[in-house]
């Protein structure tokens, strides 16, 4: 969702004040906004785990925070504290997806001193951070909430959080890399644009939206009406970060080959489709996979009502043997059509969405005894290989070597653009085809390491600098007494 936020101006007689040029390590203070019992101050015990010390749920909880906080302390500057209020409450959830935390910055400022550009908006954060001064000293800085729910018997059973600091969470949801993420958020990855309306926030540019830019238009978003920015955002696949720094830095972490089907024939439907891969068995690869496209049959069962969404055993495991088995969305879980198209014999499977849209989303799921690769098309390309099928349909499920994954033809980073919009995600996340799989992309993928890989150079677009000056001592303990967004979802997996 669109996070609520005030605004603060600037008064008129700071501006002959001179901006903050500072290079040391900026300090981030973790406030407990949780009541007694809960959340951060949860009594029941817990066993240290992974380099966590904490000997109760919440212990571990906020030692999990800090360390993140940490983590992104080392990476930029400020000589003024950051502050965040972190809560652990209960958040939209269900038996298949669920929100695990959400987060954006108290406010937002323009015509600071020391603002870059007039006019513009800029997390308050950031803004204390170029006018060498805390902008608005009563208030924190950044507010963070966590899924309290997460792992119970209605929210994603058996996903719940771990707590340890060495990223060996296994099938759990590792706190500290949703962490880094939510606070990428917070200190100014993301857009106040509303998307549906395409109205800018107050009438007026933010400094995350100067660098979205149309490939297609020709425009960057400030430059745009309303309603062209309304469109824009709907435009998958054609909406990049311009910012010179990511864009130089896309070649350290975004591998060369962006994935894709190839369809071969009939020649009246040749052509490349975009593919959601899935983030469980091997990556799309070159040359690829290439094969006979066969619809997979399975019984109307308990397991799914659909003859086509491969939740059971194939009653057709001779047909896909050898093959790439065409699957419908619906009901059971992405691994579990995957692993039953493997056990009958097929080389790839694709997967039709089962609700119009653009690009499709990758597959989400665990399971390491998946061997075959698979992805997810859109419903009006599933449907059209569906209707060409008796002319015999050969697909190639492989990459595109001469574009980056996750970037375009001339290198600058996909951001995630869908039709429909995806509140809380659209535009204000990496484009969900990266690879490696990026941190700000909207859903958390297991494989991320403890770091914030293209999230840096993107905050250095925004206008934070790097921290270059040792810290000058040890943190403080973390307080374990409470004082007193973009919304992050998991992917669907079915």
């Amino acid at each position: 969702m669109r996070p609520q936020a005030s605004v603060a101006f600037a008064l008129a007689a700071f501006l002959c004040l001179g901006a903050a040029t500072s290079s040391r390590a900026a300090t981030i203070t973790v406030l407990n906004k949780n009541n007694p019992g809960v959340g951060f101050n949860d009594p029941t015990p817990a066993t240290p785990v992974g380099g966590n010390t904490g000997t109760t749920v919440g212990q571990q909880r906020l030692i999990a925070f800090q360390y993140a906080a940490d983590i992104w302390a080392g990476k930029i500057a400020s000589d003024v504290e950051i502050t965040i209020d972190g809560s652990f409450i209960s958040l939209q959830c269900d038996a298949t997806s669920g929100t695990l935390g959400q987060a954006s910055p108290t406010s937002f400022v323009r015509d600071f001193p020391g603002a870059p550009l007039p006019a513009t908006y800029y997390p308050v954060a950031l803004a204390n951070k170029l006018a060498g001064m805390d902008l608005q000293a009563s208030t924190s800085d950044i507010s963070i909430q966590f899924n309290s729910d997460l792992g119970s018997a209605t929210c994603l059973a058996g996903s719940g959080w771990y707590y340890g600091l060495d990223n060996k969470h296994g099938d759990l949801t590792d706190l500290v890399t949703v962490l880094l993420h939510e606070m990428g958020h917070g200190l100014g990855f993301l857009t106040q644009v509303s998307l549906d309306s395409g109205a800018e926030f107050l009438g007026r540019p933010d400094i995350f939206e100067t660098h979205i830019f149309d490939t297609q238009t020709g425009k960057h978003w400030p430059d745009m009406t309303d309603t062209e920015r309304a469109t824009s955002a709907l435009n998958a696949r054609h909406i990049v970060w311009d910012g010179a720094q990511v864009t130089q830095a896309a070649p350290t972490f975004l591998a060369l080959g962006t994935p894709l089907v190839k369809v071969n024939s009939p020649a009246s439907i040749a052509g490349t489709l975009a593919v959601g891969p899935a983030s469980f068995g091997p990556q799309f690869s070159s040359p690829g996979v290439s094969g006979a496209l066969v619809a997979a049959a399975d019984p109307a069962d308990s397991n799914g009502p659909s003859m086509t969404d491969g939740c059971s055993p194939f009653t057709n495991a001779a047909d896909v043997a050898g093959k790439i088995a065409l699957i419908d969305r619906g009901t059971c879980l992405f691994v579990v059509k995957v692993k039953n198209a493997q056990n009958a014999g097929a080389i790839g499977v694709l997967i039709a969405d089962n609700a119009a849209g653009a690009p499709p989303d990758g597959l989400g799921g665990s399971d390491a005894t998946i061997t075959i690769p698979s992805g997810r098309i859109t419903m009006s390309d599933g449907a059209n290989l569906r209707a060409n099928l008796a002319a015999g349909v050969n697909v190639t499920m492989g990459v595109d070597l001469t574009v980056r994954a996750g970037a375009d033809a001339s290198g600058r980073v996909l951001l995630f653009a869908t039709n429909p919009l995806q509140p809380g995600s659209s535009i204000s996340h990496w484009d969900s085809i990266a690879f490696p799989n990026l941190l700000m992309e909207p859903d958390i993928n297991p494989d991320l390491p403890h770091d914030v890989d293209l999230t840096l150079p993107a905050m250095l677009d925004l206008g934070w600098t790097k921290q270059t000056v040792p810290e000058g001592g040890p943190r403080p303990a973390i307080d374990l007494v409470p004082s007193n967004h973009q919304t992050r979802a998991l992917p669907p997996r079915n």
